[in-house]
């Protein structure tokens, strides 16, 4: 793992942490756009997924924090401590997003764009 005391890796890491979520989120509300189903915020449209079954609430959780992180550093509500950074990076939870978008294109192939 990279040093995050120095500030390009840590903000390289925090950016790319953020593009994660949002790509996460894009994909969401397009898979549920593709259902027919809109939605006014980023977590009405994890709610959504959940209540169609299609995460679970471990799942549903997760993707609120993920949610919350990127608003978080977006909106810049608050500084994002450097030992968050690096949990997160040492923990390697951020492939749970990638593991999230797997299983959904499996539980709703008919509505995966190509």
């Amino acid at each position: 793992m990279q040093n995050l005391d120095e500030w390009i890796t840590y903000y390289a890491t925090l950016h790319l942490l953020q593009i994660q979520a949002q790509a996460f989120i894009d994909l969401s509300r397009r898979l549920l756009s593709n259902m027919g189903i809109t939605t006014d915020s980023y977590k009405e449209s994890v709610r959504k997924l959940f209540e169609l079954g299609l995460i679970n609430e471990e799942e549903y959780k997760f993707l609120n924090s993920v949610i919350s992180f990127r608003n978080i550093v977006v909106h810049a509500y608050a500084v994002v401590e450097r030992r968050v950074i690096e949990k997160i990076m040492k923990e390697r939870s951020y492939r749970k997003i990638l593991e999230i978008a797997e299983k959904l294109r499996e539980k709703a192939k008919e509505y995966w764009d190509p």
